[in-house]
């Protein structure tokens, strides 16, 4: 229960195994809860068979089902045959809460999947991550995999466990994260997003040529806008924070880790006597975002090598 893609991901995969070690010829059936005739699915998913067939009937998204649905699952619930297992996902809130009452109540164990936000809880739930794995990484290191990638927490999930992987020594360093992740669109992006923002123009524009060489340009294009995008949102974001605001306050409400509120203000001392051309760059960004997709008006849509000129002169007014 609850909203966080990995945690859930990680609690179908850790059950779904469990089950199978206890009945490895199980069969898993997922019902789609907002189908019409989910309530005669579940009903058919859960019905007893010939042979007694071993079956995980998988719900994701509970809160989706409508009254017959609800209906069905409750009457399974309430007299589950032994060889059903049910695997039910909800994403919080109220609606069809009583659903999850309902589970507990007939045997179920409820898994937490709380939403980890951005900044401090991400790092920390890193960390755990590592640990996990049974092995160490240095704090620039971690700080370098998420400035790089972003605050996505299913890439930086999956980076960890590379890393953790193929690297075959402790600690992990920032040597081995640029090692194996730069030169990759998103790594680039931030780099280029940084230098922008730190008006340093020759080194913006030396990254993005270096990565135009390495990646697809229609996929730089997008992920570097992105970057940049982000990157002024966190700058303004800790532009305005209240004056004496500790780091950590300014990193929770800007939603980064504390060590970059460091950075994003070093930044913001280059642009904070400077805010027209700022708010100018949010409607540049705008209108770049679409130019990279395609176009928005048909027949607009720019060549390779057209993304490439244009990103150029973006980030050339941007840092200069």
């Amino acid at each position: 229960m609850g909203p966080e893609t990995v945690l859930i991901d990680r609690a179908k995969s850790t059950t779904i195994a469990a089950v199978r070690k206890e009945v490895p010829e199980v069969s898993t059936i997922a019902v789609n809860a907002g189908d019409e005739s989910s309530g005669t699915a579940i009903a058919q998913a859960c019905a007893p068979t010939l042979f007694g067939d071993d079956v995980i009937v998988l719900i994701e998204g509970i809160d989706n089902l409508n009254d017959d649905g609800v209906d069905a699952l409750k009457e399974v619930m309430a007299d589950l045959p032994e060889n059903v297992w049910l695997l039910l996902t909800h994403p919080g809130g109220v609606k069809r809460k009583p659903l999850i009452d309902s589970a507990v109540k007939a045997g179920g164990e409820k898994i937490d999947c709380k939403e980890i936000r951005r900044g401090r809880d991400t790092t920390d739930f890193l960390v755990k991550e590592v640990t996990k794995r049974k092995r160490k990484m240095t704090p620039a290191a971690l700080n370098l995999l998420v400035e790089s990638m972003g605050q996505e927490l299913p890439a930086l999930v999956n980076a960890i466990g590379q890393l953790c992987s193929d690297v075959e020594v402790d600690p992990i360093d920032e040597q081995h994260v640029r090692a194996y992740f730069e030169g990759t669109a998103p790594i680039s992006g931030f780099a280029i997003s940084d230098a922008v923002w730190e008006k340093r123009a020759v080194e913006a524009i030396t990254l993005l040529r270096q990565s135009s060489l390495e990646t697809d340009t229609g996929r730089l294009g997008v992920t570097t806008v992105t970057a940049l995008t982000t990157g002024l949102r966190s700058l303004v974001l800790v532009g305005g924070a209240a004056p004496g605001a500790s780091d950590a306050d300014v990193a929770r409400e800007a939603g980064v880790p504390p060590w970059k509120v460091k950075t994003l203000r070093h930044q913001w001392s280059r642009w904070s006597g400077d805010q027209r051309r700022l708010a100018s760059m949010i409607v540049a960004l705008s209108q770049a975002d679409p130019a990279m997709k395609g176009g928005v008006a048909i027949g607009s849509a720019l060549d390779p090598e057209q993304k490439l000129f244009e990103l150029e002169k973006l980030i050339t007014r941007a840092s200069s």
